[in-house]
Order: structure tokens, then C-alpha cells, then sequence
């Protein structure tokens, strides 16, 4: 593998755009294989092994979760009601 500074910069917007959830795990594997050539297996493993920022928590909002909500304390919709 040639490395360039060109396909060094397309890894890292490729590994971006996965972990905004800008791509799928399929599609981004599949471009960082073409840009790396490091093979699938390993490409798989990078991605899976950094953390997605697009991923909420979901939670109950009724009377019963009041403990839950009292646990995330600062990071409740409801402050602003």
C-alpha cells in the first residue's frame, strides 16, 4: 500500500463521516477497502471499534422512571419544560 497524503485524508473523512453517521458500517467499510487496501476484516474492526456520536438514549417519560430521570440528572429534555 502506497501511502499518501491523499488517501491518509480520505480515511480520516471516511472514518468521519461514519462516526457522524453520515454512512452505514457497509458503505464505509467498502470505501475505506478501496482507499487502504487493508482488506475487509481490518477495515471492519476500525470502524467498529470507534464510537458513533449519533446515537441517542432513549427513555421512558412517565411517572414510573422518576429515579431514571433523576440519574441523569443535566441530561433531561424535561429542564426546559
Amino acid at each position: 500500500m502506497v501511502t499518501t497524503k491523499e488517501s491518509v485524508m480520505s480515511m480520516i473523512h471516511i472514518m468521519v463521516d461514519y462516526k457522524k453517521g453520515l454512512l452505514n458500517l457497509n458503505s464505509a467499510l467498502k470505501a475505506l477497502d478501496h482507499v487502504t487496501d487493508l482488506g475487509p476484516e481490518i477495515c471492519k474492526k476500525m470502524l467498529k471499534s470507534s464510537k458513533r456520536e449519533n446515537i441517542t438514549q432513549i427513555r421512558a417519560h412517565n411517572n414510573g422512571s422518576k429515579q431514571l430521570l433523576k440519574s441523569e440528572k443535566g441530561k433531561s429534555d424535561q429542564d426546559n419544560i
